[in-house]
């Protein structure tokens, strides 16, 4: 991360600051004024940030905006005490110059957010020469940041989409067939040890296997990842080179396809860290744990999700990254919930779940064998496949990666897989769990040999200590047929 301390001390303006939030405090229509000059990360205090978001979400509901409900919405969601109790909020409008200037004081706000960007700017690219790396590689990514500045800082008249920008904009795209969507923020939630992290690797996997390869065997990869960017604060350096070779990725990291950042190398990086968003550009990215990155790092607190974490995944991918997939913890009763929903499986869901253009749901319901039943909790814009479980013991350690247990057409919701008790009228949950691996296992004999006579397949059950007649081996035999003609 770049050092912030600099020789003299950050353009600022906390006066200025201070006056547009009494003038939204004594006018709310000056409100409206502000959001269309600045954002709350042009606010050099952190208080003044909280504050800003939180007129902004009063005036979403359609709600007053005065000393009072500000109070009791930041109480509600656990930030007054940060941003300076009651005391500070009701002296925001003191000796309040005038009202109608709140323009002229977001222009003040404005200029000192735009030199602070200079200078943290211009530090990450002094590091970047310091590092002795070579000159146009350097000026390259100068040139990047530079025009970030610029593209902040310039008029309005270019921020909008033109007609021509539409008409030639790409159509929806995806880096892994209905898992993985491009230009979008992937969010896979679930209980602490249920494979989350297993889950990304695999994912990561796929990617840079590349276009033509299929993610268990089932899900098209559409393109080649040129880099995947992996952040791990939680995990060191040795535990996670075991995962990497875990899943044969280390060709990958040797030829700096994959980079990957750990716990070792220090503590958790900004994303809005310029070097960062540098690297992020046509890359993926995956934040393992995502929650780690937004707010604090506190992962019970619900301004991570609402402040932090949803700017920066935005920042990301606003910088160019190609997709971001982020783990995220489930809260703990998840772990008696037999049905998966967006509330459940995303801890503190707020803007996150608002933002992702998808998001997965996981639970391990076999350690032994660890098999993980996965769910998609938020679709957008596409048609996502059916429930299905993958299975990693032993293929992953043997394999490298999960194999497809039940597929989307075999598989039922959670509670249809964990509910130990019979079926409304169908057959008890073990002897469906019998027919459904017994399926699986001869549509894998018969993707090896597809011409074997029912006879030859009974043998190859009996085997394997299963007995099937040669009649229920043609039943399955026309089952899977007819699934895979659907």
């Amino acid at each position: 991360m770049i050092d912030q301390t600099l020789e003299r001390p950050l353009p600022q303006n906390i006066e200025a600051e201070r006056a547009i939030l009494g003038a939204i405090l004594l006018n709310n229509n000056a409100l409206q004024a502000a959001i269309a000059k600045i954002r709350s990360e042009d606010f050099f205090v952190s208080q003044h940030r909280q504050i800003f978001e939180r007129m902004i979400y009063l005036a979403s509901e359609a709600k007053p905006i005065d000393v009072v409900t500000l109070m009791d919405s930041l109480q509600n969601s656990g930030e007054l005490q940060s941003v300076g109790g009651v005391d500070y909020l009701s002296g925001l409008a003191d000796g309040l110059p005038e009202v109608t200037n709140v323009e002229f004081y977001c222009d003040i706000v404005k200029n000192k957010s735009a030199l602070r960007t200079l200078a943290y700017s211009a530090e990450a690219i002094k590091q970047e020469a310091l590092s002795d790396e070579s000159a146009v590689a350097v000026k390259d990514r100068a040139t990047a940041i530079f025009s970030q500045v610029d593209a902040g800082t310039s008029s309005w008249s270019g921020m909008f989409h033109s007609v021509d920008e539409f008409e030639n904009a790409a159509p929806l795209t995806f880096a892994i067939k209905n898992i993985l969507q491009n230009n979008g923020a992937t969010m896979v939630g679930g209980l602490s040890g249920h494979g989350k992290t297993l889950i990304l690797l695999s994912l990561t996997n796929a990617l840079l296997r590349g276009k033509g390869t299929m993610l268990w065997d089932y899900f098209e990869v559409l393109e080649t990842a040129e880099c995947v960017i992996y952040l791990v604060p939680e995990c060191a350096i040795e535990t996670f080179k075991h995962r990497i070779e875990l899943f044969r990725m280390m060709p990958f990291v040797r030829s700096e396809r994959l980079l990957v950042r750990t716990l070792s190398k220090g503590p958790t990086p900004c994303l809005s860290d310029p070097r960062i968003l540098s690297a992020a550009k046509g890359a993926h990215v995956i934040l393992d744990t995502a929650v780690r990155f937004g707010g604090d790092g506190d992962e019970k607190s619900a301004s991570d999700n609402q402040r932090g974490l949803a700017t920066d995944i935005f920042s990301l991918l606003g910088a160019g990254a190609r997709t971001v997939t982020g783990a995220h913890h489930s809260p703990k009763p998840f772990a008696k919930e037999t049905v998966m929903t967006l509330e459940n499986v995303l801890r503190g869901s707020g803007d996150i779940g608002a933002m992702l253009s998808t998001a997965w749901g996981i639970k391990q319901v076999n350690p032994e064998q660890n098999i993980i039943h996965i769910e998609n909790v938020k679709p957008r814009d596409f048609l996502p496949p059916r429930p299905f479980q993958l299975v990693g013991r032993p293929f992953i350690s043997d394999e490298g990666d999960f194999r497809m247990y039940k597929r989307p057409n075999e598989c039922g919701s959670l509670q249809d897989e964990i509910t130990p008790a019979r079926d409304k009228g169908g057959a008890p949950t073990q002897a469906r769990e019998a027919r459904a691996a017994n399926l699986a296992l001869l549509r894998e004999w018969l993707e090896q040999t597809p011409d074997a006579t029912a006879p030859e397949l009974a043998k190859r059950f009996r085997q394997v200590g299963i007995e099937v007649s040669e009649i229920t081996v043609r039943k399955y035999r026309t089952e899977i047929s007819r699934k895979d003609r659907r």
